[in-house]
């Protein structure tokens, strides 16, 4: 929630480091070249801030962002700092509120299927939790370690499982967000079937942080199949991607679980920085396409992904 600065070089008051002070610690807030040590994530600048914040409770957030509501500083929000669209971006006079300390929650609900989770619980850590009951998030992204689940909520974030499972918006049942007056909202529904007027939590989902700050997330699980597949095509355009993805909805054996394609400038680009080859694959395809199946046996899905030709 960035309020406009009309001044961004000035420090921050006295007044405000002794707010902060009495609610987090001075320990906790990083300012100079604390700042500096501090890892930035996909760009410098998105730690140009004054200072950074690390509250552990939603207590702590909300009197963070009524004193600098009182004192007229403006507050970015951040998680694990791995957003490529510029979200994170902070300038002097201003102050990071980082959710890297909102990660001591997590609860699992086996037979809801459902999880509880602090902001800044990692997507690796709830997806490590979750696998102790057979279940995962529904969704996953190559920056699983860092990001945040309070980030991807605030980024309606996607990922390779978005056309099986859908996007963040999706997955999340409940919220917990601080206003920008400081007041909590808070409605951490665990069930589906929630017919009770109107659903505000996807005000925030995908909002950056513009209209409150998410603490605490409930989110759908969904069961880990038993056994999985994963392939590889090589695809001379577009549209026989999107055929090749819809035989995978529709496949007779297992049901699909994420599809990516990549274009092969990108597709050439990540197999020599991860230094990947295959002796029975070419590079050269225009798109590259990767489906994932899932099936309650192996024989589920290693039989004929597609079904039989009369199916296609």
């Amino acid at each position: 929630m960035i309020k406009q600065n009309t001044d961004v070089t000035r420090d921050l008051s006295a007044a405000f480091l002794n707010d902060i002070d009495q609610i987090i610690g001075l320990s906790n807030l990083k300012q100079g070249d604390a700042v500096a040590n501090l890892d930035y994530g996909v760009t410098a600048a998105n730690l140009g801030a004054t200072a950074v914040a690390f509250p552990s409770s939603t207590q702590d957030v909300a009197a963070i962002i009524k004193s600098a509501f009182a004192h007229g500083i403006s507050i970015v929000p951040q998680g694990g700092r791995t957003g490529l669209v510029g979200g994170s971006i902070s300038m002097p006079g201003q102050i990071v509120l980082s959710t890297a300390r909102l990660n001591g929650t997590v609860e699992i609900y086996p037979i809801e299927r459902v999880a509880v989770v602090e902001a800044g619980v990692t997507l690796q850590a709830l997806q490590a939790a979750a696998s102790e009951h057979h279940l995962e998030p529904g969704i996953d992204l190559p920056s699983r370690g860092s990001a945040t689940i309070g980030g991807m909520v605030s980024t309606n974030a996607g990922g390779i499982s978005a056309f099986r499972y859908g996007v963040m918006r999706h997955r999340v049942l409940g919220l917990e967000v601080v206003l920008p007056d400081g007041s909590i909202f808070s409605d951490l529904t665990r069930v589906v079937k929630n017919a009770a007027g109107y659903d505000l939590k996807h005000l925030f989902i995908g909002a950056e942080g513009t209209l409150g700050i998410v603490t605490k997330v409930a989110i759908k699980l969904e069961p880990v199949p038993a056994a999985t597949a994963t392939a590889l095509f090589g695809l001379p355009c577009v549209e026989a991607a999107l055929e090749a993805t819809r035989l995978g909805l529709n496949a007779q054996y297992g049901q699909m679980r994420a599809a990516e394609a990549i274009w092969n400038s990108f597709f050439a680009l990540t197999a020599g920085e991860h230094r990947w080859s295959a002796t029975d694959y070419s590079p050269d395809y225009p798109v590259n396409l990767i489906l994932s199946l899932g099936g309650g046996n192996v024989s589920a899905v290693f039989l004929p992904p597609f079904g039989s030709p009369a199916d296609r």
